[in-house]
Order: structure tokens, then C-alpha cells, then sequence
């Protein structure tokens, strides 16, 4: 047994967020590698008429649990759902959850939060501050407590250009945004109102997501430091390298939606600076550090360490991919691994120019969406893609804050982390980012969309007909552009003759 394994020996674990991307890849990997731990307990909230005990079944019952299942067919007697609410005081538990938490709760990992970039100030505040006092506040009364991960994002600081593994100054104190979110409410401030004044109060913060994580962060460091507590913040996170499943990944995200756009041919220019890093890591990689890291602050607390520890995990300066890297290897694996039934030919440009982009989004998006809804209605369908162009706008602009960014992130107490794990531990918890090439990364990261979004797998004749399908979308795209040349061509030359 490693040294990691012996630490989560016979201990009971309390994670909010659960239910999310980092949540469930978390619990399965601490259920198959720790196969001794005592108990999960998870924070569900009833959602959409389902019970918080149906939600749970859902879970366990994804496809992400089946290397878990086939190892320990019982696992699930190991998971305890519990009733719950973040946004409410005390989580909304019952006091028979509460006391038993404090009793039999030795190690927590504070996951939940809301990642929506646009969230009301209100509802950010609520999940992404308050959750984190009232986590806290049960920690201090957790009886057994050897470890408490508050889980960031490297992005809590942006604002910064050189990001240190230290907690910084908080734009606002807890108390002074609280204040300020009740004189919203005082107010009764319009839909409009609203946002004008959270821009104010954000200042050179992007979104309420950033903004209220640093304010979390400073919270954890003040009321927190007596707790045997860390902070860890992680970049991007993308589909699992190697586990569970190679490829798994949740649709949701930004990045990922960016991904099957490109693939697809529905996205056509990327607002991006090509020169800047990614910023994105695998999620299994990030979960692993993240079960080393609750293991690493429980034994630095022994050491009567005072400041809170915090950990940068990003592939940053040790393992850089940038912008232009990832369209340029999408670009070589047109006819290598292709999506199935692509809509156009997948091709697309970047750039850094905010009015370049939206001049050519209108111009390679909305006008084609418009184009594309008028069909549908002569072929008697309901037309959507003028909501997916206005949801996708939204989206870009949200997300071009970190793909023109440019950050140096410190990672030393990562690499210290990585130095202190066993061989053992290392192959078992494998995080080191320089453990992978990015050309096998995006590789697996195409092919889990194609597997685990559209739910396919190529055969060898399935993958000739694809290829057969793109290079027929390639020429039907040649036709386009010389079409549009010479429409262009032919307004040039009657504008010269006009003048």
C-alpha cells in the first residue's frame, strides 16, 4: 500500500460540486485507488423533479463508473447522497447529516461552484463566497479534520500577469460585497441597472466568476488558517488522458463546444491570440494532483506550516501548447481523424482583433445561420441556428478574455509535491504534466467528442467514408471561395467605374 493509499485508509470524505465534471471523475478515482476508504459522502440537490437519491443513481450509473464497477462491483454502498443546497445556510442539511459530518468527516474537498462567466453578482456571490464560509464553519467543527482542499481556478487572479502560488489581496472584502449585493435588492435595480453596476463593482476583473473566487480565496486564508487547509487552482480542464475512460469529457464546457464547432465546419474564425498558451490540462491529471495535494496539506499542517498553502496547476511554461498550435494540428488531422457528417469543411481563422472577429463572425456565422433558418422553414422545420449563432456569440465573447491572455504561472509547490510522492504514488497518481505530448493529448481529446458526444466509432470503411465526405466538402468549399471572390471582384470593378 503507497503512502497515499494509507492516508485515505478507513477515512470518511465529504465533497461538494459531486456531480460535476471534476466531481465525478474525483469520487471514482478515490473509490478505484483508494479502495480502503470508509465513506464518500456528496452534497445533491434535488433538480428538475429528481430526487437527490435518483440523481446519485444516475450517476454511478454513467459509463465513467465502469472500470470502478468492475473492480468493485459493491462500490456504491460506499457513496452517501445527501440532501443539500449550496446556495442555503448550512448547505439546507438536515441536523442528523450535520452532526454526523462533524463527527465522521476527516478529509473535504470544497468543489462547487458556478463557472457561468456572466452569473448575477447575487448568485455568484451565494455559491462561489458564502459556500465557502459556511464550509468553514463545519470544518472547524469536524472532530477528525486532517485535510480541507478549497478547490479555485488558476484564473482567480487574472488580473495579474505573473501569478504566484500565494493568496493575494481580494478586491472586496466577504462583508463589503455583501453589503453591496443587499443595496442591489434595496434598490430594486432593473435587468440593466444590474449589469451596469456589476461591471463597476468588478473593475478590471473580466466576470463574477474570477471576481468572486479571488474574494473566496481571501476568505479561506483569513477565517481558514487554523484548519489544516489548502488552496488549489487549476486551468482549463479538458478530457481525461488515460482515466476512467481515455477521452472522457463533458460536453459543456467552452473549450470543448469550441472544439466540435471547429470539427463540425460551424465555426469558421476563432477569436484567439495564436501565440499565447492554451492554459488547458487533462482532468484525470488534475483530479490526481488534486488527491495528492489533500494528502500534502495534511502533513505541511504537522509542520505547523502558518500561511495556507496553494497549488498552480497549469501546463504553463513546463509543457506549452498554444492557439496556434491546436488550429494547426486540427488543420493536419482533417483526413486523419475526422468527425462524422460534418456540416461544411472544417477550416477556420484566428485572430486577436476584436472588430476583425466580430466583422467576419457576422459575416462567416450570422449570415449563414439567417441563410440556414430560411430553409428550414421552406422545409417546414423549426428554426434554431440564429439561437445557437446568439448563445455561440455569448460564448466567444466570455471565453476571449483567457484565449488573448497571456499569464506566467509559478508551479513550485506543484513540482515540490510531485518530488515528495513515492514511485508507487507517481505511477498511481500521475500528474506530472510533462508526461504527455499535446499531438497525443488533442488526439484522444478528438476522438473522446467523437466517442462519448456523437456517440461514434469508426470501422475502417466508416472512416474511408468520412475521409470521402470531407475531401467532397473541400471542393464544395473551393466552389464557395471563388464564388465570393468574384463577387467581390465584380463590386470592385463597378465601384471604379462609378468613380
Amino acid at each position: 500500500m503507497t503512502e497515499i493509499q494509507q492516508f485515505y485508509t478507513d477515512q470518511s470524505i465529504f465533497i461538494t460540486g459531486g456531480t460535476g465534471f471534476v466531481g465525478k471523475i474525483l469520487i471514482e478515482k478515490l473509490l478505484r485507488s483508494c479502495p480502503r476508504i470508509k465513506t464518500v459522502y456528496i452534497l445533491v440537490r434535488e433538480k428538475k423533479g429528481k430526487q437527490f437519491r435518483d440523481r446519485l443513481k444516475e450517476i454511478t450509473n454513467s459509463q465513467i463508473f465502469e472500470p470502478l464497477r468492475a473492480t468493485d462491483p459493491n462500490f456504491e454502498k460506499k457513496i452517501v447522497a445527501m440532501s443539500g443546497d449550496i446556495e442555503k445556510p448550512n448547505f439546507n442539511l438536515s441536523e442528523t447529516d450535520l452532526e454526523l459530518l462533524k463527527k465522521e468527516v476527516s478529509i473535504v474537498f470544497h468543489v462547487a461552484a458556478t463557472t457561468r462567466f456572466n452569473e448575477p453578482l447575487k448568485t455568484a456571490l451565494k455559491i462561489n463566497v458564502d459556500s465557502v464560509k459556511t464550509m468553514i464553519n463545519i470544518c472547524e467543527e469536524c472532530k477528525n479534520l486532517k485535510a480541507f482542499v478549497y478547490v479555485s481556478t488558476a484564473f482567480s487572479n487574472c488580473i495579474y500577469k505573473h501569478i504566484e502560488e500565494k493568496v493575494y489581496p481580494a478586491p472586496l472584502s466577504h462583508e463589503k460585497l455583501t453589503k453591496l449585493v443587499g443595496a442591489m435588492d434595496e434598490l430594486n435595480m432593473s435587468r440593466k441597472e444590474e449589469l451596469k453596476f456589476t461591471k463597476l463593482v468588478l473593475g478590471k476583473f473580466p466576470n463574477t466568476y474570477c471576481f468572486t473566487k479571488s474574494i473566496a480565496e481571501e476568505v479561506v486564508s483569513k477565517s481558514a488558517k487554523e484548519l489544516p487547509v489548502s488552496i488549489y487552482r487549476f486551468s482549463i480542464a479538458i478530457a481525461a488522458l488515460n482515466e476512467p475512460l481515455e477521452g472522457w469529457l463533458d460536453e459543456n464546457q467552452g473549450v470543448t463546444q469550441a472544439l466540435i464547432g471547429i470539427c463540425l465546419g460551424l465555426i469558421r474564425v476563432i477569436y484567439a491570440k495564436g501565440s499565447v498558451n492554451m492554459e488547458v490540462v487533462p482532468i484525470d491529471l488534475v483530479c490526481n494532483c488534486l488527491i495528492a495535494s489533500a494528502w500534502d496539506t495534511s502533513s505541511s499542517k504537522k509542520n505547523e506550516q502558518k500561511s495556507v498553502q496553494v497549488y498552480n496547476y497549469v501546463s504553463g511554461r513546463d509543457n506549452p501548447a498554444t492557439w496556434y498550435y491546436f488550429r494547426s494540428y486540427l488543420r493536419s488531422q482533417r483526413y486523419t481523424n475526422p468527425f462524422n457528417n460534418p456540416y461544411y469543411y472544417p477550416d477556420s481563422i484566428m485572430t486577436d482583433s476584436l472588430y476583425l472577429f466580430l466583422i467576419l463572425h457576422y459575416i462567416l456565422h450570422f449570415i449563414p445561420a439567417i441563410l440556414g433558418d430560411v430553409v428550414l422553414r421552406i422545409l417546414g422545420r423549426k428554426p434554431v441556428l440564429h439561437k445557437v449563432f446568439k448563445k455561440g456569440s455569448k460564448l466567444v465573447l466570455a471565453i476571449g478574455f483567457y484565449s488573448c491572455g497571456e499569464w506566467i504561472f509559478d508551479t513550485d509547490n506543484i513540482k515540490s509535491l510531485w518530488k515528495k510522492l513515492s514511485d508507487n504514488d507517481k505511477k498511481l497518481f500521475n500528474f506530472d504534466i510533462t508526461s504527455f505530448t499535446w499531438d497525443e493529448m488533442l488526439r484522444i481529446y478528438g476522438k473522446g467528442c467523437s466517442k462519448f458526444i456523437f456517440k461514434t466509432e469508426f470501422d475502417e470503411e466508416g472512416l474511408k467514408n468520412a475521409i470521402c465526405r470531407i475531401r467532397r466538402l473541400y471542393y464544395v468549399h473551393q466552389i464557395v471561395l471563388g464564388t465570393f471572390y468574384a463577387i467581390v471582384m465584380w463590386l470592385v470593378w463597378k465601384i471604379y467605374n462609378l468613380l
